[in-house]
């Protein structure tokens, strides 16, 4: 019989396994300085030590350096987010003549002393967790994620999967030390078993998705005209979304604006850090941008360049790599005109994408950050049709500097239908990305409908398209101005738009306008997002682990939007589609208010082109706003929340900051909690609007009126306030109270306006 020795270790008797450093640190945009620990620490073997973060998440590294095997310069690679001190985390020690064990209050971890392979077990002893043998969605299985540097669950990657960059605290960067080697072997794992106590877990210790600007949340329109383009045409497509009444938030010029073209010549991509001349009359460029924003619209601009800072190495394509100081100074230029930001197309990039992350941020303290960046995620590429169903050129680190694209996708149906999976179920929610966005260039008119559709009801709307309202666009023609093989023998056929007598116009504008008064709604998902992990975007196997009808991820294109709305998007060019409402729940159609009792899968009509499935659960509590084409954080919202009452308590917490600044990191930002509760014995049902909690820069105390659209009400409703029935509006002389009601117009809601201060509580009862 093997001799077991067992060793129970406080926290102050690992001092010399844990190593002790003084942080000086503004992640999250808080700064702190204390001397402590960062991670409880076992080692093994001199070249074996395990991290502890939680009882249920550890890394195991395996060190093949010369001399000292972990040095403390190493211990946070780019995979690791958090860069404050974990608190201890008891555990156990045992180990025979084969295995060294782990145990903490959640798992057992134990580790062969030949070849250093692993598994987990319950607490218990009695059931492995790790490996095991169930399917894989995204980065889950099983109720545990595995991960590398590169990616989760060995899935294919262009990255090294071991540890180069590491955080530096006294600069808190990640492009400072650097090893040259995989010298360091470092496998993560995190159980959960739930999908929620894994987000938070990964939330924690890989870093948060910080919030994008509010801008950010309206529609991103990538202003394409290759060397075709000028300032007068920038500026006409500007002027018809507002004409159009199409919501506009953001305009990225490509690589006509100076990166690629000097004025109608088509050059090496990145070549230029100056304007092109097409770009510089009639206005200076100041004055173009300052145009722009009259028009309540932020610039953005792309670069296919990038500095050569200290340490990029393996960084994969970039076409044109300039002296740090000379890209920098360029590009801070172009930040004091007042760009946004940058969309930094450049691949396998990560490393580059947090440095101009940094740098954007830093030389704008305090204000959120704008940046698009690459994860590779493509069915077709439309020119040299590389296959590339995985986000290969990222690694886990990457979600820290939001938002992303998927690169440049093809243009048929069954893109659409790929890059719908890809950006809101398996390369984007269910790998931890919240922020993915595809191109949407479609080549008919229908499938361009149906692509921008699904991209308003997303975490993120954007779009890559010369005018996104144009009917069925020369693909070739398109795809040909991007091309980079045989650049130099490209002749542009300059082609005359005709007028297009089926677009997809009405349908973007539909569902753009949507998405705007949706703003609260996904803002507070936002919030979420940040806080727990949880994706704004939801695939329903995550929505609803217990039903097995979605729990295989048997319906991968259609999901939850937040917890309230149902999603279906169209993916072909159909008559009628298949939808699975999970059961236990009603769900209102959002277009015919049909109501579905209990779900189930039904057969829906998508004729319509321009009608999208979309379903509301019932209870649900959904804040809204007034209909603007544009945001403006200055301007307050004027919030409705729509409520459809079920027979349960059901509740909705709306966010709201300043919108601009980082202050929400450090907790400045007001929280309304709204519930609805139904009485089943008096048939009254309760809403009460909650006091204000936490407060914002240019947040008020003041009396603020909002909405309550009560959907689905009986023959003769009435309507209470502290008691007393308050007469419909018009119908009675009004009595003193902040709360006046009235029907609207097809009889089968309430509209009930109230007004209260920020520290009240309000509470109506209808019967």
């Amino acid at each position: 019989m093997n001799r077991k020795k067992i060793a129970t270790r406080s926290y102050k008797v690992m001092l010399a396994t844990i190593w002790a450093w003084v942080h000086v640190t503004i992640i999250l945009g808080q700064t702190t300085s204390q001397a402590n620990f960062y991670s409880t620490k076992v080692v093994f073997q001199d070249s074996l030590e395990v991290s502890l973060y939680s009882p249920t998440m550890f890394r195991v590294r395996i060190s093949h350096l010369e001399g000292a095997k972990f040095p403390t310069q190493y211990d946070i690679p780019f995979a690791i987010g958090k860069t404050t001190p974990w608190n201890a985390v008891p555990y156990t020690t045992s180990e025979d003549g084969n295995t060294f064990r782990i145990k903490t209050g959640k798992i057992i971890l134990q580790i062969a002393k030949r070849g250093l392979s692993w598994t987990v077990w319950s607490v218990d002893g009695k059931r492995k967790i790790y490996p095991s043998d169930g399917p894989a969605y995204g980065m889950f299985k099983d109720g545990y994620t595995f991960f590398d540097n590169a990616s989760a669950l060995n899935e294919a990657n262009k990255n090294s999967r071991f540890a180069h960059w590491f955080y530096h605290p006294a600069t808190q960067r990640y492009t400072d030390i650097y090893l040259e080697e995989d010298a360091l072997e470092d496998l993560y794992f995190i159980f959960g078993p739930s999908y929620e106590e894994i987000y938070a877990q990964y939330n924690t210790l890989v870093g948060p998705e910080p919030l994008l600007p509010r801008k950010g949340y309206g529609f991103f329109q990538t202003q394409h005209l290759a060397c075709d383009g000028t300032q007068q045409q920038l500026l006409d497509v500007a002027r018809q979304f507002r004409e159009k009444n199409i919501p506009l938030d953001n305009l990225i010029i490509d690589f006509e604006w100076g990166d690629g073209c000097d004025g109608r010549k088509e050059t090496t991509w990145g070549k230029s850090l100056a304007w092109a001349p097409n770009y510089t009359t009639p206005f200076t460029p100041e004055e173009m941008i300052r145009k722009l924003k009259d028009l309540h619209i932020a610039v953005m601009l792309i670069h296919h360049s990038a500095p050569d800072f200290k340490n990029r190495k393996h960084q994969g394509w970039t076409e044109t790599v300039y002296d740090e100081a000379i890209w920098n100074s360029a590009y801070k230029q172009k930040l004091d005109m007042g760009i946004v930001g940058t969309w930094q197309d450049t691949r396998i990039n990560d490393i580059t994408d947090s440095y101009i992350w940094n740098l954007t941020g830093q030389h704008q303290p305090g204000k959120r950050v704008m940046f698009l960046g690459c994860r590779k995620t493509v069915a077709l590429n439309p020119w040299d049709f590389r296959y590339s169903v995985a986000p290969t050129e990222n690694m886990i680190g990457a979600r820290r500097y939001p938002f992303h694209w998927t690169e440049d996708a093809s243009s048929s149906w069954n893109e659409l239908r790929f890059q719908l999976k890809a950006t809101n179920n398996t390369f984007g929610p269910l790998s931890g990305y919240t922020y993915l966005s595809s191109d949407g260039v479609a080549a008919s008119w229908r499938a361009q409908a149906r692509w921008n559709q699904f991209t308003a009801l997303s975490a993120v709307a954007r779009s890559h398209n010369p005018k996104p309202w144009s009917g069925d666009i020369d693909v070739f023609d398109f795809t040909n101005k991007i091309r980079i093989t045989g650049r130099d023998t490209i002749t542009a056929v300059k082609k005359i738009e005709k007028t297009q007598t089926q677009t997809a116009e009405a349908s973007i504008r539909k569902y753009l306008q949507l998405r705007y008064r949706l703003l609260p709604y996904i803002y507070s998902y936002a919030h979420i997002t940040y806080q727990t992990g949880m994706p704004i975007v939801r695939p329903m196997l995550l929505a609803f682990p217990n039903d097995y009808i979605c729990s295989s991820d048997a319906w991968p294109y259609q999901y939850m939007l937040g917890n309230e709305l149902l999603v279906a998007p169209v993916y072909g060019d159909f008559k009628t589609m298949e939808i699975y409402l999970p059961q236990g729940y009603d769900w209102i159609d959002y277009n015919t208010h049909e109501v579905f009792r209990n779900g189930g899968v039904i057969t829906y009509n998508v004729d319509d082109i321009h009608t999208l499935p979309l379903f509301i659960r019932s209870g649900a509590i959904i804040p809204t706003r007034q209909a603007t084409e544009w945001i403006d954080p200055a301007v307050p919202d004027q919030i409705t929340f729509e409520i459809f009452p079920t027979d349960t308590l059901s509740s909705f917490t709306l966010y709201e900051d300043d919108g601009v600044s980082t202050k929400y990191q450090q907790g400045e930002v007001a929280r309304t909690v709204v519930t609805c509760e139904r009485n089943k014995t008096s048939g009254k049902t309760a809403v009460r609007i909650g006091a204000v909690e936490g407060h914002y820069a240019g947040s008020s105390s003041a009396a603020r009126i909002y909405s309550i659209t009560w959907n689905g009400i009986l023959n003769q409703p009435k309507v209470f306030y502290r008691g007393k029935a308050i007469p419909e509006e018009g119908k009675k002389p009004m009595a003193k109270t902040p709360v006046t009601w009235t029907r609207n117009k097809t009889g089968d809601a309430l509209i009930i306006q109230l007004m209260k201060r920020a520290e009240e509580e309000l509470e109506v009862v209808i019967e």
